[in-house]
């Protein structure tokens, strides 16, 4: 009882410090255009970015104009988060690699298959290596012929938590900068495919990062 209760005030008071956060930055958004691309084709659609950088899009698809599914953590140090998104319209996939995978890989092989599903993965979560590319989500996506699309997100000024990740949360009154990579492009469901869709990601992300920071 005394978990639950520390979780919900956790959750409250973390919701309204990032709300109150976010309410004071502004946004920039670098090629929305390869996003609404993929929209409008009507295929499932995959976004990928690094765990670090969760926070900033979490807020925003906070209000996106169809609903966007996430893999949420059954731990009881993921229950705050869990609780912030879904007060920010996200749906969530109960599970991860290291505790119930095989829910994760039944719902979205299930949720791939309906044209207008959106996954957001962070790539090397929940617990790392950073900025390493796991495989799992990435063939299930290749599987469903779904779109692939990388999120680099960055803010002029930031604080960073001790966490595996470096969890970047912006500072008031700093700029947000968010940028779309085009459809990550692949010919076939071969391992070969993953392994060059995985190796983009390793390397994508951080070129978006600096495109960002020209």
């Amino acid at each position: 009882m005394l978990k639950k209760i520390q979780i919900f005030f956790g959750s409250f008071l973390l919701q309204i410090l990032l709300s109150v956060i976010f309410f004071t930055c502004k946004w920039k958004i670098h090629d929305v255009h390869n996003l609404n691309t993929c929209i409008a084709a009507q295929t499932p659609l995959l976004i990928c970015s690094w765990h670090q950088r969760f926070i900033f899009v979490a807020q925003f698809f906070k209000n996106f104009r169809s609903p966007v599914w996430a893999i949420s953590s059954t731990h009881e140090d993921s229950e705050i988060m869990a609780k912030i998104l879904k007060k920010w319209n996200w749906k969530l996939i109960r599970g991860s690699s290291t505790r119930g995978w095989r829910n994760v890989v039944l719902e979205m092989t299930k949720l791939l298959k309906n044209p207008n599903t959106t996954i957001a993965i962070t790539n090397d979560g929940p617990k790392g290596p950073a900025k390493i590319a796991k495989k799992g989500s990435l063939s299930l996506a290749i599987k469903a012929r779904a779109r692939i699309v990388a999120i680099s997100c960055t803010s002029t000024s930031f604080w960073q938590l001790k966490s595996w990740d470096k969890t970047y949360i912006p500072k008031p009154f700093s700029t947000i900068h968010v940028k779309f990579s085009d459809p990550l492009q692949y010919n076939s469901r071969k391992t070969s495919e993953v392994e060059a869709v995985r190796s983009y990601l390793n390397n994508g992300l951080e070129i978006l990062d600096k495109l960002i920071k020209k």
